[in-house]
């Protein structure tokens, strides 16, 4: 099936999707959050949240999600408990290492606990770190099932309500900012909290990224925004973009007239970073590097490349803009939006940066590496445009693009590769 009729049939269908799995999930992740060692990588608290904003767009109901969030909750909560109860702390001291709890996420469960149970059990709900340790240490102690019971009611309702407010809020928030800044935008700012939040929450248990990785971070954030951007501009009849977009077409067919030269240039930058070229170029260096026991580096280069080749093809049928006409070099009957040739080279020059940046001490050198690759993707998104083969708005999208497929890449695979590791 097209790229295109499948978005269509998807787009179509999300909402039944999601209102026929969507009380399902909730339920499942909401109770796995309250058990030991599970519940510390399971984000039941930002999926509670993320029902309530469904519930204020009017996909899922209210009622609905504050029952099966209270009940989820309970349930998670008491089957903790009665695991303390049954097994006692042994329990953790053989899973842990798998799971990743620290000594002083449990010390600060004990720590709560020995001034008054109720008390830690109110606040052990509402902290990330020992949400999941609090019922299952309640049990390991002498209160009944009837006290432990009384305590789990007061905190979990409370949880819940308040964490569905939040989200709620958040719908309202979308509702009123939606018209100035547009749907596309609004939802990658949405995104790109989540992103925020999900790195926080993965580092904040397991300290898996290192300083250097906010700079991808803050990349991958800054190019979605600037994809969902150029994205709402291509949805829209008339634009910004669309009238810049012209307006550069009209002058570099000038230019080019007086400088031939730099024709001839823009045509060498072009052939050399092809998207060929450069996919390529990202498919041998991660083969090579998975043959020499390089797993990470090695899925980060295909993964890079796959996933942007792929949302490449997407788009272009998608949107199935026209090119300029009087482009500078023959082309195939591609579709303008997005730019492979910028695509490509971003999602190539990203991996390329952070596997020679991430084996260099020297910062200047470091800083020339960068600065080289950005350069190097930066000549072959503009000589798409000096050639008028593409529109600005195309060579924008498909760098936005490249790099966040990049730096996603980087970050998942930096993420589950830690995981791996620390499991063996």
């Amino acid at each position: 099936m097209p790229y295109a009729h499948f978005f269509f049939a998807l787009s179509s269908n999300i909402e039944t999707f999601i209102v026929a799995g969507g009380y399902p999930f909730l339920f499942i992740i909401v109770i796995l959050e309250g058990l030991p060692l599970i519940g510390t990588a399971v984000p039941g608290h930002i999926t509670i949240i993320a029902a309530g904003f469904l519930a204020r767009m009017g996909i899922l109901n209210i009622y609905g999600v504050l029952i099966i969030s209270v009940v989820g909750a309970l349930l998670g909560d008491f089957i903790g408990f009665m695991l303390g109860r049954r097994y006692g702390l042994p329990l953790i001291a053989r899973l842990r290492p798998y799971f990743f709890i620290k000594d002083s996420h449990i010390e600060r469960a004990k720590k709560l606990l020995d001034t008054h149970t109720g008390k830690a059990m109110f606040i052990g709900r509402f902290s990330p770190v020992t949400r999941a340790l609090t019922p299952f240490l309640v049990g390991t102690g002498e209160i009944g099932a009837g006290k432990f019971w009384v305590y789990n009611i007061l905190s979990g309702v409370s949880w819940v309500v308040l964490s569905v407010i939040l989200g709620y809020i958040f719908g309202e928030g979308y509702h009123a900012i939606t018209p100035y800044l547009g749907k596309s935008a609004v939802i990658a700012i949405l995104l790109a909290v989540l992103i925020l939040w999900g790195y926080r929450f993965v580092n904040s248990r397991f300290h898996i990224f290192a300083r250097y990785e906010l700079f991808t971070l803050g990349l991958n954030v800054i190019s979605l925004i600037v994809l969902a951007k150029t994205i709402q501009d291509a949805l829209a009849t008339t634009s910004f973009m669309a009238n810049f977009d012209v307006m550069v077409n009209v002058f570099m067919d000038k230019v080019n007239h007086l400088y031939p030269m730099l024709v001839s240039i823009a045509t060498v930058v072009t052939n050399v970073g092809g998207t060929a070229v450069t996919a390529g170029l990202g498919v041998l260096f991660g083969v090579v590097l998975l043959f020499k026991g390089k797993l990470r580096l090695g899925s980060i280069f295909l993964i890079s490349i796959a996933s942007t080749a792929f949302s490449l093809g997407f788009l272009k049928e998608f949107f199935m803009r026209a090119r300029p006409d009087n482009a500078l070099m023959s082309i195939v009957n591609d579709p303008s939006f997005p730019s492979g040739h910028a695509g490509m080279a971003a999602a190539f020059f990203v991996v390329l940066a952070y596997f020679i940046v991430t084996r260099m001490d020297s910062w200047a050198k470091r800083e020339l590496v960068i600065v080289a690759c950005g350069l190097a993707m930066f000549a072959v998104g503009l000589s798409r445009v000096v050639l008028n083969v593409h529109w600005v708005s195309d060579v924008l999208a498909g760098w936005s693009l490249g790099i966040f497929m990049a730096t996603g890449s980087i970050l998942l695979v930096r993420y589950v590769g830690a995981l791996v590791v620390r499991k063996k």
